[in-house]
């Protein structure tokens, strides 16, 4: 008898478990793109260093990519995927590479 109690309760409740962890966004792999995200905007840097192009607007194009997908699945980033914040950060990075070329006279 208490081995069909336990095993009426496992069965009912083990549904109910399976879609609460569904219902809740995995936490890693938000974790993992933004990480991603972040290194690919070391990377969108280094290729606007070194004045390419093409590796530049490709690797924005896999920004875009990873933003939407952590939009979709972590619902507590998507307001940090606006793209007028993305122009003025960009904005604001190039005036400091000129504030820097200005202040060292052209060293850096």
């Amino acid at each position: 008898m208490r081995a069909w109690a336990i095993a009426l309760l496992a069965f009912t409740l083990l549904p109910l478990a399976a879609t609460r962890v569904a219902a809740e966004p995995h936490r890693r792999e938000c974790v993992r793109l933004t990480k991603q995200i972040g290194r690919y905007m070391d990377d969108v840097e280094r290729a606007r260093d070194r004045d390419n192009e093409l590796w530049e607007n490709a690797t924005l194009q896999q920004i875009d990519r990873l933003a939407t997908r952590r939009a979709r699945l972590c619902p507590q980033y998507a307001h940090k995927d606006d793209p007028t914040l993305r122009r003025l950060a960009a904005l604001l990075g190039s005036a400091a590479k000129l504030a820097a070329r200005y202040f060292t006279f052209g060293a850096l």
